[in-house]
């Protein structure tokens, strides 16, 4: 297991970092990033040196000739907080002004259904011009990318990412999407003054764990907040045990890659369906929250920046919005990988997503001249401002929580991997919902079964290799 290390030089709170060029990623990981420069002026407003002069100087004549014809766009997006439809707001506004185009940004709520309502606008003549979709190159045959959408590998912003991310999104030498957003990671979010109040410590097996768990409980505190209402956080504690718990089972990256092609099924993982398990114990044991079906992302964010709650497998995506609600909590919340049973575990990277460009659009020009506007320095410091964390274009500044210092701290130490899902060639289609009836009714039997035979009918729907 090759590790995936990030130098993040200095120790505030809040950091300053800079990115330059990474090594190459290797089969499995994403690569090595090295940071330069810790500022000490933490309230210096996220900014972009001239390093990515290249890119905003080839990008500007695009949208200035594109704007001789102003017409009105849509972007499509899925509801995911408002730190991030106020960066798109904010980067549209800038970029109508410049080209005198207009963006009609559509927020679509239900992001369990997004991927199904994209694809239903496609097959009814209804897409978007631009869309922001999941992370991935996978999603190139979820979405037809040879059919649907602009391949994007000359524009100018190719240049500009790191060469991990382009490497990771780039497919048979083609890169379609615009990869747009930060590195996260999933694991256990957990509340600091809550863990040493209590005289708690990082575990470092999943025995401390829930030895962790039950003095919470008995102090009164909630051990894990669940939001199962909301669904869609079910699916972190197996995707963040996936790493730690399932590969070495199936003798690492060599059972992945039977996955991959279909010659190994998830139900005929004994582990697989132990981590069901052990997620549905932890509700037999009283540690999940009381309100624990009515539970929201919302409340799952509220209770941990409050202390009620002490932990939530989660990711770092939530940051922001705690920053944005709970400002005075947020440098309060940390992050440690969901352990093994031997050891501290391995934190489960989510690379960024990515925005399309849709290539029946009869406004095609003016959606990738939008495309390139949204990669110039000046639009990318407005996302980082609203959305701290690691930026995948090289010369961006941004700055990180602690919680987000404490996943880096980890990758330094090699101790990350690519998620499972974003590294296979179908999807676990309505993964949310297995692991939301698994949360409320226990059946690990059925939830393995469910994704082993969801995983391989969307193989055969894609027509994938293997899956026939």
């Amino acid at each position: 297991m090759q590790p995936i290390l990030m130098n993040l030089g200095g120790n505030k709170m809040k950091r300053k970092l800079k990115l330059v060029t990474p090594l190459m990623v290797l089969v499995l990981m994403f690569g090595v990033l090295t940071a330069c420069g810790g500022n000490s002026n933490e309230n210096k407003q996220a900014s972009s040196p001239a390093a990515s002069g290249k890119a905003s100087e080839e990008a500007s004549p695009a949208a200035s000739a594109a704007a001789a014809k102003p017409v009105k766009l849509t972007f499509a997006t899925m509801a995911n907080g408002d730190s991030e439809s106020q960066a798109f707001k904010e980067i549209f506004a800038s970029f109508e002004k410049e080209t005198g185009h207009t963006v009609d940004f559509q927020i679509l709520p239900d992001v369990n259904q997004y991927e199904n309502i994209i694809k239903t606008r496609f097959a009814t003549q209804d897409a978007p011009d631009i869309f922001y979709f999941f992370a991935g190159p996978n999603e190139y045959v979820t979405m037809q990318a040879e059919k649907n959408l602009v391949e994007m590998t000359s524009e100018a912003y190719v240049g500009n990412l790191t060469s991990a991310v382009k490497d990771f999104y780039t497919v048979d030498n083609k890169i379609y999407g615009i990869p747009w957003g930060s590195y996260n990671a999933m694991g256990v979010m957990y509340n600091k003054e809550v863990y040493n109040s209590n005289g708690l410590s990082i575990p470092n097996n999943y025995e401390e764990l829930l030895a962790n768990a039950e003095k919470l409980k008995a102090a009164g505190i909630t051990p894990f907040y669940e939001a199962v209402k909301t669904g869609w956080p079910t699916q972190i504690f197996p995707l963040a045990a996936f790493q730690s718990m399932v590969m070495p089972t199936i003798d690492g990256e060599a059972g992945v890659q039977k996955l991959i092609a279909n010659t190994l099924r998830f139900n005929e993982i004994p582990e697989m369906k132990k981590v069901y398990e052990l997620q549905y114990d932890l509700k037999n044991k009283g540690y999940y929250n009381k309100d624990l079906l009515a539970g929201t992302y919302e409340m799952q964010q509220e209770q941990l920046a409050n202390g009620t709650a002490a932990m939530a497998f989660q990711a770092d995506w939530m940051l922001p919005e705690i920053s944005k609600r709970f400002s005075d909590k947020v440098n309060n919340i940390g992050f440690f990988p969901l352990p093994s049973h031997s050891d501290a575990g391995i934190v489960s990277l989510y690379p960024p997503k990515q925005i399309f460009v849709t290539k029946t659009s009869p406004r095609v020009e003016a959606a990738k001249a939008l495309a390139n506007f949204m990669t110039k320095p000046e639009s990318l410091a407005i996302w980082y401002k609203y959305n701290p964390g690691i930026p995948v274009y090289n010369g961006v500044d941004t700055t990180l929580f602690p919680g987000q210092q404490d996943i880096y701290n980890y990758i330094q130490e090699g101790k990350g991997i690519i998620q499972i899902q974003l590294r296979l060639p179908a999807g676990i289609i309505d993964f949310d919902k297995i692991t939301q009836e698994l949360v409320g009714k226990g059946d690990a039997q059925k939830a393995v079964d469910q994704m082993d035979k969801n995983y391989r009918m969307d193989g055969r729907n894609k027509k994938v290799p293997g899956f026939e």
